[in-house]
């Protein structure tokens, strides 16, 4: 099984606004788990400090197990 990861952007006590689903194939969970907070570190930085404390954002993610030889084809 491959695995793709799915950022979500939400707000504390509110639902999540935006999804993004990186379009990378992992062909371990470990892999998708560790690049996961990577990523989820990354855009905490890009969304900037004044930014985070007046939203109160959160970035959450999960690594979705997906079958198929090309993932990318629906």
């Amino acid at each position: 099984m491959k695995y793709v990861l799915v950022l979500y952007l939400c707000i504390t006590g509110q639902t999540c606004i935006e999804e993004k689903i990186v379009p990378v194939e992992y062909p371990k969970y470990y892999d998708c788990l560790s690049d996961g907070y990577i990523r989820a570190y990354s855009s905490i930085h890009s969304l900037g400090v004044e930014n985070i404390e007046k939203n109160k954002f959160i970035v959450k993610f999960e690594c979705r197990g997906v079958k198929g030889e090309n993932i990318w084809q629906y």
